[in-house]
C-alpha cells in the first residue's frame, strides 16, 4: 500500500510517494515563476498549479514503479493565505493573488475599521495583512467588482489543485484559518465577518479537517495523472501544518524551525492561545482538535539568496564550473567568522516583515560594521540575522508560556550544518532534522494515510512514517554569545529605526 503527499509551493509542485512507513519510493517535481505584473504585486496562473501537479504525479508514479491500483490515497499540501476565484465552469476567473502580494494595505486598514482590531483578534486570532484572502477579496471587490460577481468559489491555492483532481470545492481548517475569514476558536467560516465585509458565504466552500476524505479522483483528472479513477483525495493542510506533522510536531514541548523562502517557528497546542498584541498567528493544527502559534519571517532564506545573487558571485561562479553548491559554499565562508561576528549584526527584513513586527515597511540593515570585518563575516551575518528573527518569534512563544523540549529544522536551513548549529546556540535547546527531504509533502501523505484507515491518527501515523536524525547539542559559550547580542543588541534595532522605515518605507 503507498500514498502520494502533494505540495502545491511557491516556485514549484512536488509529488511524493511512499509506501505505508513513510519510505520515500518515488518523487517528482514542476516549476513555475511568481508573476509581478505591477510593483507590490505578485500573482500566479492557478492553471501553472496544475499543470505541475498532473507532471509531477505523473513523473512520482513512473519514478516508483508502483501500480496506481496501490495509491490508498492522495494528500494535499499548499502555499497559504492566496486567493483564487473559480466561475460557475470551474475554471479561474483571473490570476491568483499569493501570499507575498501587497497591494491590500489600505484594505487591511479598512478591515480593521469596520471590524474593530479587538473582535478581529476574537474571531480570528489574528492581525490583519496584506495577501491574506479577507484583504485580497475587498481589494477585488473594490478594483475588479465584475471578477467577483463571476466567480463562483474562493479557493486556497491547493484547493483549486483539488478542484481539478476531483471536480469538488472544499478546504480543510488548517489552511482556511489564514484567511482572516474563519473562526479559528470554532473551526469554522465565520459568518457574521464574511457578511460585515460584503461577502457572499456562498463562496467559501466546506472546510474539513486535515484527514477528512474531501472526494475521489475524476476520470478526467486520472487520464492526465495516471492514477486510479475513484482514489481517495483528503482535505490535506496549508503547508506550515503540512510540514509540522511532516516533522513529527503534532503536540506540546516540541516546536518546528523551517528557514525556507520565508520563515516560521511553529508550536502545536492543546488549546486555543492567542497573543494580545497579534504578533504571532494561531491557526488550526492539522491534527484535529489542536490548534498552534506560527511565527512568521519573510525573509528567510530568501535573504540568503538576495546576498548570493547580489554579492556570492564567486560562488556562483564555482558552482557552475565544479556543480557545487553556491549555497554550500557560502555555508563553508561564514563557518570561517566567529559566533556574533564581532557585533555585526543583520536584521532581514527584504521584504518587510511579519512577526513579531507586522510592518510591511520594515527593512535590512546590516547594523556595527567596521573595518575587520570580512565577507565571511557579512555571510554568517546573514545567517544569523534570520534566526534572530526568529528568535524574537521565539520570545513571543515563551510569554505565552510555551515549553520548548526539543527543536525541529525544516527547509534550507535544516541542510546547513552552519545553520543548524547557529539555531540550537541561538534557541539554546537540541536541534534535530527529519529524514525526510520534503516534509510538507511527507506530512501531506501522513493525513492520506489517516484518511485511508491506514492508521488511526496523525500522531500514531507520525509515529510510524517520521523518521528523526542525530540532534545538534547548543554549545555553551555560543549560546551565551548570542544571547548577550540578542539582548544587548538586536532585540533594540527596529524600535530605535521604526521611525525611519515609516518615513522612507517606499
Amino acid at each position: 500500500m503507498h500514498l502520494i503527499g502533494l505540495d502545491v509551493g511557491t516556485s514549484s509542485t512536488k509529488a511524493l510517494v511512499v509506501d505505508d512507513r513513510g519510505n520515500p519510493v518515488g518523487r517528482a517535481s514542476g516549476e513555475y515563476p511568481v508573476s509581478t505584473p505591477r510593483p507590490n504585486w505578485a500573482e500566479q496562473d492557478p492553471d501553472w498549479w496544475w499543470n505541475a501537479a498532473r507532471t509531477a504525479i505523473a513523473g512520482a508514479l513512473k519514478c516508483s514503479g508502483v501500480d496506481p491500483v496501490d495509491i490508498a490515497a492522495v494528500g494535499l499540501s499548499g502555499q497559504m493565505h492566496g486567493t483564487v476565484l473559480v466561475d460557475r465552469t470551474l475554471r479561474s476567473v483571473r490570476p491568483a493573488i499569493i501570499w507575498m502580494d501587497g497591494r491590500s494595505a489600505a484594505q487591511c486598514e479598512e478591515i480593521r475599521g469596520r471590524v474593530g482590531v479587538e473582535r478581529l483578534a476574537e474571531l480570528t486570532c489574528n492581525p490583519v495583512m496584506p495577501g491574506f484572502m479577507a484583504a485580497s477579496l475587498l481589494w477585488i471587490l473594490e478594483n475588479e467588482p465584475r471578477s467577483l460577481r463571476r466567480a463562483r468559489r474562493a479557493l486556497l491555492p491547493k484547493d483549486y489543485v483539488r478542484l481539478r483532481l476531483t471536480g469538488d470545492a472544499a478546504t480543510d481548517v488548517s489552511d482556511a484559518s489564514s484567511t482572516l475569514l474563519f473562526d479559528v476558536r470554532r473551526r469554522r467560516w465565520s459568518e457574521a465577518l464574511i457578511s460585515t465585509l460584503g461577502l457572499s458565504r456562498d463562496l467559501f466552500p466546506e472546510a474539513y479537517e486535515s484527514p477528512a476524505v474531501t472526494g475521489e479522483v475524476s476520470g478526467e483528472a486520472a487520464a492526465e495523472t495516471g492514477l486510479r479513477r475513484g482514489t481517495p483525495v483528503v482535505a490535506g493542510a496549508g503547508d506550515s501544518e503540512a510540514g509540522a506533522v511532516g516533522c513529527g510536531v503534532t503536540g506540546p514541548g516540541v516546536i518546528s524551525s523551517n528557514i525556507g523562502t520565508g520563515g516560521q517557528l511553529f508550536a502545536a497546542l492543546d488549546r486555543v492561545e492567542v497573543d494580545r498584541r497579534l504578533r504571532v498567528h494561531t491557526f488550526c493544527h492539522a491534527v484535529p482538535g489542536r490548534w498552534h502559534l506560527q511565527g512568521a519571517v519573510l525573509s528567510a532564506g530568501l535573504s540568503l539568496r538576495w546576498f548570493a545573487e547580489n554579492l556570492g558571485h564567486l560562488e556562483r561562479l564555482v558552482g557552475c564550473l565544479s556543480g557545487a553548491d553556491p549555497y554550500d559554499l557560502l555555508s563553508q565562508e561564514a563557518a570561517r567568522a566567529e559566533p556574533g561576528c564581532g557585533g555585526l549584526v543583520f536584521l532581514p527584513y527584504l521584504s518587510g516583515e511579519r512577526s513579531p513586527h507586522m510592518d510591511p515597511d520594515a527593512r535590512g540593515v546590516f547594523f556595527g560594521l567596521r573595518l575587520g570585518h570580512t565577507r565571511a563575516h557579512l555571510v554568517r551575518a546573514v545567517m544569523e540575522g534570520v534566526v534572530y528573527a526568529l528568535r524574537d518569534c521565539l520570545e513571543v512563544f515563551r510569554e505565552l508560556g510555551v515549553r520548548v523540549d526539543r527543536v525541529v529544522a525544516r527547509g534550507g536551513g535544516a541542510k546547513s550544518r552552519v545553520w543548524l548549529q547557529i539555531q540550537a546556540d541561538m534557541y539554546n535547546a537540541e536541534v534535530a532534522t527529519v529524514e525526510a527531504q520534503e516534509d510538507a509533502a511527507l506530512g501531506a501523505a501522513v493525513l492520506a494515510a489517516v484518511g485511508a484507515g491506514v492508521y488511526r491518527g496523525v500522531e500514531e501515523a507520525c509515529g510510524e512514517m517520521v523518521r528523526f536524525t542525530e540532534g545538534v547539542a547548543p554549545d555553551p559559550e555560543r549560546a551565551r554569545i548570542y544571547d548577550r547580542y540578542y539582548r544587548e543588541v538586536y532585540r533594540h534595532l527596529y524600535p530605535s529605526l521604526r521611525p525611519f522605515f515609516t518615513k522612507h518605507g517606499n
